[in-house]
């Protein structure tokens, strides 16, 4: 019985995660995320941490979507309505990279409100697309 139940397991590990995925993740800058703060070094910015929120896009693509030229969009609302896009050229299978608001751009933004991510070929078309559950486009009334 209890070979069986590993079997299963690693039958359901094995074959039920995606292969090719984009992934999205918001984590707060503050004092928490200086190395300093755990080991007890000394650092000037314990005296003046830095403040904000970051997004951490990370992507995995199969070997011929890099046949095609391929750019990550990211498309971000922020608390005070603002909206902004940022690109991001593809040249690898794998990947990750980091958007940051700190310091005085979070105060004037106030962070993050929805965001999504989305990569994109020459044609526009949409290869892979992560959205945070709240998205939705930004109406904007004259």
């Amino acid at each position: 019985m209890r070979l069986s139940q590993c079997l299963i397991f690693l039958f359901l590990f094995c074959f039920s995660c995606e292969k090719y995925y984009l992934s999205v993740k918001r984590e707060a800058v503050d004092r928490m995320k200086l190395a300093s703060t755990f080991v007890g070094s000394p650092d000037p910015l314990q005296k003046n941490p830095p403040k904000g929120q970051e997004l951490i896009l990370e992507w995995r693509l199969p070997e011929e979507a890099l046949q095609e030229e391929l750019v990550l969009v990211l498309s971000v609302i922020y608390k005070n309505h603002t909206e902004e896009k940022i690109c991001y050229p593809i040249d690898r299978r794998r990947g990750v990279v980091t958007y940051s608001v700190l310091g005085s751009d979070y105060k004037e933004t106030d962070g993050f409100l929805t965001y999504k991510a989305e990569i994109l070929n020459k044609d526009d078309s949409v290869i892979k697309q992560w959205k945070q559950q709240l998205w939705t486009d930004l109406i904007v009334i004259d």
